[in-house]
């Protein structure tokens, strides 16, 4: 279990790697898409807002049981740092988190278009001490890209 909560955090920082040195362009060049509102900064809370009024929909990455219970979630890749708060919130987007470091995770959208919207967080989650991630970088991938 070890080894999967590590793997997924080195995956998670090659991600977020990749969307830092991408992030700078938010548009399909000749295509359509959902206006990328400016989200950076914002706790991942008021950007999910944000998207879902700009008209990006969540991209459900995972097929695990919708479980309320931190204890029954069996995905490593949701099961570290704040992939259970998350999860419990009902984002079906969450890709992954890592238990480790800055506490990044990464979540997936979608428009109607066919674009994709990778969203990365860092920072912990701690409501009750009015402490939460922060929306750290985007990605867009644009409809016919990987």
């Amino acid at each position: 279990m070890r080894t999967a909560v590590k793997i997924s955090a080195i995956v998670l920082a090659f991600i977020l790697a990749s969307a830092i040195t991408l992030a700078q362009n938010n548009q399909c060049k000749g295509q359509k898409q959902a206006k990328v509102p400016a989200i950076k900064g914002l706790t991942y809370h008021k950007a999910r807002k944000k998207l879902l009024a700009a008209g990006w929909r969540p991209l459900p990455k995972k097929s695990v049981s919708r479980t309320k219970n931190p204890e029954e979630i069996d995905d490593p890749d949701i099961l570290a740092g704040n992939g259970p708060i998350f999860w419990q919130r009902g984002y079906v987007e969450l890709e992954s988190c890592s238990g480790t470091g800055l506490a990044y995770c990464s979540f997936l959208f979608k428009d109607a278009y066919g674009n994709r919207l990778q969203v990365v967080t860092s920072g912990e989650e701690l409501p009750e001490q009015r402490i939460y991630a922060k929306v750290n970088s985007l990605k867009l991938f644009c409809r016919g890209q990987n």
